[in-house]
């Protein structure tokens, strides 16, 4: 796992960087199937936040003003939830298993 999480890692810094220096909806996108890349290969949403938090605490020590901190914050936060997204849809599925709201297909 540890191979994996590297990789994630880098892969995820070079999106937020991208996001970071305006890349908009693309950028988003890639956020999103870092999520869900991160879930098949079963980080959770907690691995996904601690990697967030490491790549964006090295990001910041990089910036140069207070307003250029803020912004990367503001704009982490919505890359984050983005990528957080698939964990999002997963637990509310399960829910709506559990509470038999859906049923499995060909059940």
């Amino acid at each position: 796992m540890g191979t994996q999480r590297a990789a994630f890692t880098r892969r995820y810094r070079a999106a937020l960087l991208d996001f970071l220096l305006g890349g908009g909806e693309k950028a988003l996108l890639r956020a999103r199937e870092l999520g869900r890349r991160a879930l098949t290969d079963g980080f959770g949403p907690a691995a996904v936040a601690e990697v967030h938090h490491r790549v964006l605490v090295a990001l910041l020590e990089a910036e140069r003003s207070i307003a250029g901190c803020a912004s990367s914050v503001r704009r982490g936060e919505q890359f984050l939830l983005e990528c957080l997204g698939p964990f999002d849809a997963a637990c509310r599925g399960y829910l709506d298993l559990v509470a038999g709201r859906t049923t499995l297909p060909g059940a």
